[in-house]
């Protein structure tokens, strides 16, 4: 839903329209029988550019349509004061948060099925990105992530606070993140691309 609401944004000035596709869950990952030939890894999102060329990655794909369509102010321009934060947090939650989730929602796959040890991993990995979310607390800003600067961190804070741990936790943990994830919920673009995702 990030990449789709950016694109939401964006549409204005981009020359052709976003087509989704939905894929079931099991339909993702390593064994999706729709995204290997695009993407082997299975990825999503995974973008196909209108010259065929395949773009994964959900900061590249921000980055990408902040340099295509500037004026959706998803991306702070090379001038801006906020760029070099923008750019810092952008990394972390998608090296350092997303990929909590990417060894703590199929343990099992990286342990050989073992479950015991994939409930420790799933647990460790549950801690350890409420550590992140904590520290991500003491340095946002309000109203926005960049304080004044609205950009596309504040889609990300959005949607990911539908993931573990949960908007609970976030709410007694992380209110700042919170109000900012509640201030996107108005957000029409936000809005309309949660309904037709089922939020």
């Amino acid at each position: 839903m990030i990449v789709e609401v950016a694109f939401a944004r964006a549409s204005q000035q981009l020359e052709a329209p976003l087509e989704c596709v939905d894929l079931a869950w099991d339909d993702i990952g390593w064994n999706s029988r729709t995204l290997a030939p695009l993407n082997p890894l299975g990825q999503v999102p995974t973008l196909v550019m209108p010259d065929g060329s395949v773009m994964t990655e959900s900061a590249a794909i921000i980055l990408h349509l902040g340099d295509i369509a500037p004026q959706s102010m998803l991306v702070p321009p090379s001038n801006h004061p906020q760029r070099p934060a923008f750019l810092r947090w952008l990394v972390f939650l998608v090296s350092a948060v997303y990929s909590t989730f990417t060894y703590g929602d199929d343990p099992k796959r990286w342990l050989g099925g073992d479950e015991t040890a994939a409930k420790r991993l799933r647990k460790s990995t549950d801690d350890h990105r409420e550590l992140l979310w904590r520290h991500l607390e003491t340095r946002v800003g309000a109203p926005w992530f960049l304080g004044d600067t609205w950009s596309a961190l504040d889609i990300y804070l959005w949607q990911m606070q539908f993931w573990r741990p949960g908007p609970d936790w976030f709410v007694a943990e992380c209110p700042k993140l919170h109000a900012i994830a509640v201030a996107m919920r108005a957000d029409p673009y936000c809005k309309a691309v949660a309904q037709r995702n089922g939020f």
